[in-house]
């Protein structure tokens, strides 16, 4: 799967961040347990790590007219989260946690 230049930046920049910690713990807890679904680590890489990353990207990167959701819309930021979701499934599908 290829990405968008956009969706790849997000997902370069939320890879330093720190939001993405407490995400991966929690959806290694959940791998580990044994409920783990790909369509809600989506959704939680989506919400609680690249909509603050996309919003920190902004405040150090964009320019001051430009929103932070017109940089990186809806559909971009799910497709980042499709691309980490799928990558750090693969990982715990190895056995490497966080």
């Amino acid at each position: 799967m290829t990405l968008s230049d956009a969706a790849r930046e997000l997902e370069l920049y939320a890879d330093n961040t720190i939001w993405i910690n407490p995400v991966l713990q929690n959806l290694s807890k959940h791998h580990k347990r044994g409920n783990f679904s790909l369509d809600l680590a989506i959704h939680s890489i989506e919400r609680y790590c690249l909509t603050p990353a996309a919003k920190q990207y902004n405040l150090e990167n964009g320019s001051m007219t430009t929103p932070w959701h017109h940089i990186f819309p809806k559909a971009v930021r799910i497709e980042a989260a499709e691309v980490m979701a799928r990558r750090y499934s693969a990982e715990f599908k190895l056995g490497n946690y966080w």
